[in-house]
């Protein structure tokens, strides 16, 4: 009896010490399969579990455990948490796959290239899940949505997907999908990208030290990833008020298998819409051509064995707009038409070998093009008198051929236009191709040398022109003119060629991680009588992460980070050189720049997040072309000589998988100026680009201080409220300078000469001006679910972007008429908008 009781106390004593039984599924993120072998452990105890056939662990809690962290690992995967509460029975962890090398007896534990690893002072990253509700807001779904509210990504504005990275220029972002270099992955301009949520699997903002792998980039690199075709079929359909969108996923068999979808957008719903309420001028008079995009997009892979893996992608997009404006201004009618339309594709093929099991060769071949036709004109014609004001300042003077002051101009109380306008056309075709052999050796466990070369050859034709009168200034003073602008640069051909070496340290659980690189980088420009030659660069990187602290009570992981190296690009004004621009070779040079980070990162229990990095980045090489309009005709000439100094911090506080809500906040200062150092030719010159010249300025695109809110509130199973805000300070703005009234001669058609009345106002550069703060508010709510008795899941929405902008608009200067001089009434808007916030509603399945 004594002994029975003995054993029921104890039975009872171990009943209550592990009184909760927690079971833990593990599995491949990507493809839903169980993963065998992870380790499962409870953060701040000694309680670990090893997963089965099943991926299902189970781990004994102990009858005091209220709250903690559950972190399951595997070798080839990136380690991830969740977090369990009191009584909670089961959790579920998906991995996402991390290794480059998968022999059958050697797994190599360290972040593959082009795989979606987030390093602290290197990069962010964003899979599909955390862009589900960012990315899915508005009438058009880009990714770019939610890459402009990461840490160092400028604010943009609205209709802007080209965001500023650490105070570098926005075409110094290089853009990166699945290894291959995209040349300009935007439609209407660069308002929207082409990177559709719905075949990105992940997303990389590497704007710190970025691996020397990749060049062609200065201030950020944004890497790509689209979904690998699962080996069971899928699909995703997306009808919104705009747009349709709809991908499948269908394998071929074990080895084999194709993504393959596209995007059409009908903005005739809302032009309809639009049209119906009976607002005057319709659209449908006003956009001939209401804007459009068509896009279509495939990958395929084939891996006939573990060690050999091909995919190829291939995409092909269009986009366009047509505009027709006639109006009546007094006796004046003026009628402009706009006619623009873009095409872009390329297609590449990743072909990965891994012969042995400590090298792996991978090879890349890629082809994109790019083709934009535009033409525009605008006319105007009819009878104008001349102003009080203006027959007061020159009725009788020398701009008065008749020389009395009798109330009239030349004999006429005002003049006649017929056929007065200007019109253009701009017909760009670029090529480019790029080749890419590298191949990683594995040193030692923790160690990967990586040596590889890289040839990307581009070629253009640029055919433009200009025909019409246009306003220029000589010596401070403004004149019309009649202007014929030709450039003609087709056959221009750029060779960039590069190597580069790299040693990688750690694993994705080492206390020290890092990369030692190099690239050398040269660029080589030649066409029909005048060649560019360079010299060539060399491009040094270093970075390393060290994390001291890991899985403890207070911390999942503690991580600071430093990181240096130099960065050059070939300028994109170099596609539209010729012999004109009497440049000598070794005389202009590619822009580079050094960068410099620091940083740390701090990971919580419960998925909380802190990250923090300071940079500092120095130019001293910067292309700039210079105008002289002191010449007749316009001289411009080009200098290599440009500098410029960037430095910033930026911070961002991050919940992760919350089950009531998650999100986070985002904020970045930057301090950019840059200089043009030649000496001014007169006051007021500036660059083509109209940068001042001779002093220190701050960049149009510059904001010192930009902040992201994005809040994910889920009060129900299916249900999800976004709220995704910004607040923005100003970008420079112009001083306003004094309206200037001139007498300007034109010849008319039946070669007879008129005066017309002109006004002009030359605005100059102020460092103290500003635009006002912008502060877009954007939401989405969202419910799903699935068909009953199926895998269909559904999801109905409804989103709108900016839904304050009938309370507030960011100001800056008015334009001014220049037949007038009066100031155009709501042309101080310094963001694009409708008046009114952009509304989408829209219908989601997928299986």
């Amino acid at each position: 009896m004594k002994k029975l009781m003995c054993a029921l106390i104890a039975l009872v004593l171990c009943l209550g010490l592990y009184a909760t039984e927690l079971k833990v599924t593990v599995t491949d993120s990507d493809l839903g399969n169980p993963l065998e072998g992870a380790t499962v452990a409870v953060a701040g105890t000694r309680l670990t579990a090893v997963t089965g056939s099943d991926g299902v662990a189970s781990v004994s809690l102990p009858d005091a455990f209220r709250r903690g962290t559950v972190t399951a690992r595997i070798p080839g995967y990136r380690t991830a948490s969740v977090t369990v509460a009191e009584g909670q029975r089961t959790a579920a962890i998906g991995l996402a796959i991390a290794d480059v090398f998968e022999g059958n007896e050697l797994v190599v534990e360290r972040a593959a290239p082009e795989k979606t690893d987030a390093k602290s002072g290197i990069s962010l990253v964003m899979n599909s899940k955390d862009m589900e509700t960012t990315a899915e807001i508005g009438i058009i779904e880009d990714v770019m949505s939610s890459v402009k509210t990461l840490p160092g990504v400028g604010f943009a504005g609205g209709w802007n997907a080209q965001p500023s990275i650490r105070g570098g220029y926005p075409d110094e972002m290089g853009s990166v999908l699945d290894g291959i270099y995209i040349m300009f992955p935007f439609h209407w301009g660069g308002a929207y990208s082409i990177f559709n949520p719905a075949m990105v699997s992940s997303v990389k903002m590497s704007h710190g030290i970025f691996s020397s792998r990749y060049g062609r980039a200065m201030s950020g690199l944004l890497e790509v990833t689209t979904i690998k075709p699962a080996d069971t079929i899928k699909f995703d359909a997306s009808i919104a008020t705009t747009s349709f969108d709809a991908f499948a996923q269908i394998p071929f068999n074990a080895h084999s298998g194709i993504f393959v979808g596209g995007k059409v957008t009908y903005l005739d719903t809302l032009a309809w819409l639009y049209d119906s309420m009976g607002k005057d001028p319709k659209i449908s008079d006003t956009m001939p051509t209401v804007p459009f995009i068509r896009d279509f997009y495939f990958k395929s892979y084939y891996t006939p064995d573990p060690s050999l893996d091909i995919t190829l992608n291939g995409f092909f997009g269009s986009d366009g707009v047509g505009a027709h404006v006639d109006e009546d201004d007094a006796d004046i009618n003026t009628v402009t038409n706009f006619d623009y339309v873009y095409y872009q594709g390329f297609a590449g093929l990743n072909v990965r070998w891994m012969p042995g099991e400590r090298a792996l060769f991978h090879l890349l071949a890629a082809y994109n093009n790019n083709t934009m036709k535009m033409t525009y004109d605008s006319v105007r014609s009819g009878f104008h008198s001349y102003s009080d004001t203006f027959l007061s300042e020159f009725d009788g003077t020398e701009s008065d051929p008749d020389g009395m002051v009798n109330g009239l101009i030349m004999g006429q109380n005002g003049y006649t236009l017929s056929g007065f306008g200007v019109d253009g056309y701009s017909n760009i075709a670029e090529h480019q191709v790029q080749g890419k052999l590298e191949t990683d050796v594995q040193i030692t466990k923790k160690d990967i040398i990586t040596v590889g070369a890289e040839e990307v050859f581009q070629f253009a034709s640029l055919d433009e022109g200009m025909n019409g009168w246009g306003e220029v200034y000589y010596n401070g003073y403004p004149e019309l003119q009649r202007i014929t602008y030709s450039l003609d640069a087709d056959g221009n051909r750029i060779l960039n060629t590069s190597a580069f070496a790299l040693w990688s340290h750690g694993t994705e659980d080492s206390a020290l991680q890092g990369e030692l690189g190099i690239r050398a980088e040269h660029f080589y420009l030649w066409n029909k009588g005048f060649e560019i030659n360079t010299y060539p660069v060399v491009n040094p990187r270093l970075s390393v992460q060290w994390t001291p602290v890991r899985d403890t009570e207070k911390f999942d992981a503690l991580t600071f980070s430093a990181g240096t190296g130099f960065f050059s690009m070939c300028p994109n004004d170099f596609v539209a050189a010729t012999d004109d621009f009497e440049i000598e070779s070794f005389d202009v040079g590619p822009n580079r720049a050094w960068f410099q980070v620091i940083g740390g990162e701090a990971k919580f229990p419960n998925n909380w997040s802190f990250k923090l990095e300071g940079y500092y980045k120095y130019y001293f090489n910067r292309l700039y072309i210079l105008q002289d309009d002191s010449k007749d005709p316009v001289d411009y000439s080009a200098k290599t000589d440009g500098t410029g100094n960037a430095i910033g911090f930026d911070l961002m506080l991050q919940k992760r998988n919350g089950r009531r809500f998650d999100g986070y906040l985002s904020y970045s200062f930057v301090y950019a100026k840059y200089e043009n150092p030649s000496d001014p030719v007169y006051d007021g010159q500036t660059t083509i680009s109209g940068e001042p010249v001779g002093e220190q300025f701050y960049p149009n695109f510059h904001r010192f201080h930009t902040l992201n809110l994005i809040v994910n509130w889920k009060p129900h199973t299916g249900m999800i409220l976004t709220v995704k805000s910004s607040v923005a300070t100003g970008k420079p703005k112009m001083k306003k300078g004094e309206v200037v009234a001139y007498a300007a001669t034109i010849t008319n058609a039946d070669g007879s000469t008129s005066i017309v009345e002109r006004y002009s106002r030359k605005d100059v550069y102020d460092n103290s001006l500003r635009s006002s703060l912008s502060c877009p508010v954007d939401i989405r709510f969202a419910v799903s679910g699935y068909y009953r008795q199926s895998k269909l899941r559904w999801e109905y929405y409804i989103g709108a972007e900016d839904i304050f902008v009938n309370l507030y608009k960011p100001k800056t200067n008015t334009e001014m008429d220049p037949y007038t001089g009066d100031e155009i009434a709501d042309s101080d808007s310094a963001d694009f908008n409708i008046g009114m916030p952009l509304v989408s509603v829209g219908y989601k399945l997928s299986l």
